[in-house]
């Protein structure tokens, strides 16, 4: 930790005729922290592609962080439009200092105090791959802003767990805690059947989509709060894993990985005079089927569901397949009595 010394040059000679004592000079340690971040998140991680369970932000990940500073404790001197005057885009990483300093979150390329006076209002964002819109300051609830403009889930970003932290603080030694919050939704699917039919049939989970539901939205975050708007056409199909799992028991599997969602409100019903809401919602379900002595048979289920993915909650589908045998009930149909002429034998 680097020593600032502030040296203070004061000759005070006291003027009372009976007190001729001398003030040397006086060395005042000011010692200016360095900023560092102490990162846990809300409902961890593996990497920055991956969506994140639990509590903990595992060192492999990367966020960027901006932060605006205040002489006034209150932030009373900000406008809402003011850009961040401290720290700007810049990427933070577990890594260790210059000097063989132990390892924490910081920033690789420079180190950052804390001012002596003031406060320091932090915006981050996971992962770092990620740009926001627009960053700024929020002069109603004194806090960071930022917005996300048609950000679009894809086969390369479907596991990436977007989420936001804010926090302030003012000169301190420890490590400012940083909360990030889930800015998606997580969407899990299970896949079972109510008995063990592996004896008798081979079925297979070959594919799950969802219908008619919004793949991209703009999100606006202020006040520690998402608010996502749809900016697409509700017409889309979104394919959440399209590869066969075999031979499906009673015991609940997972199938395929985790996806994150754009939050939003699906509905079953489909009004056509509308395009502002995601509404005609259904599952896809393909399957295949083979039992001894038969021909596979494949196919595909549709089931409306509509469901309100909120921001931060993980949604798990649990397909439970139910196999009704084919069973037969005989019966006869009874004799049709027809009596013929009597026939006379003599």
């Amino acid at each position: 930790m680097k020593t600032y010394q502030l040296i203070l040059a004061t000759a005070l000679v006291a003027l009372a005729s009976c007190n001729k004592e001398e003030v040397t000079n006086t060395d005042v340690n000011l010692e200016s922290n360095e900023i560092g971040f102490n990162v846990v998140n809300r409902k961890a991680t593996k990497a920055n592609d991956a969506i994140i369970s639990g509590t903990t932000y595992a060192h492999d990940n990367t966020f960027k962080v901006w932060g605006w500073q205040s002489p006034a404790a209150d932030f009373s001197e900000f406008a809402e439009d003011d850009a961040s005057n401290f720290m700007s885009n810049l990427t933070i990483s577990w890594t260790g200092g210059r000097l063989s300093r132990d390892e924490a979150w910081r920033n690789a390329d420079n180190y950052y105090y804390w001012p002596f006076t003031g406060k320091i209002s932090f915006l981050a964002i996971h992962p770092s791959t990620v740009a926001p819109s627009t960053t700024g300051w929020d002069a109603t609830n004194d806090k960071p802003k930022a917005t996300v403009a048609d950000y679009t889930i894809s086969a390369a970003n479907k596991t990436v767990d977007l989420m936001f932290a804010t926090n302030e603080g003012s000169r301190r030694v420890d490590a400012l805690p940083m909360v990030f919050n889930h800015a998606l939704s997580q969407i899990e699917v299970q896949v079972k059947t109510d008995e063990d039919y592996t004896a008798d049939v081979a079925f297979d989970v070959e594919s799950v989509t969802f219908n008619n539901i919004d793949l991209s939205g703009d999100l606006a975050y202020a006040n520690n709060a998402f608010t996502w708007t749809d900016n697409a056409a509700q017409t889309e199909s979104w394919t959440y894993y399209d590869t066969v799992l075999e031979d499906i028991t009673k015991d609940y599997q997972v199938y395929g990985a985790a996806n994150v969602m754009i939050p939003q409100a699906a509905s079953v019903a489909d009004d056509p005079a509308t395009t502002d809401a995601i509404e005609g919602s259904y599952l896809t379900i393909g399957y295949s089927m083979e039992q001894t002595g038969s021909a596979k048979i494949t196919g595909t289920v549709n089931i409306s569901k509509p469901q309100a993915w909120e921001a931060g909650k993980k949604y798990v589908y649990t397909l439970n397949f139910r196999l009704n045998e084919i069973l037969f009930n005989p019966s006869v149909t009874d004799w049709v009595v027809v009596n013929v002429d009597t026939i006379n034998i003599y």
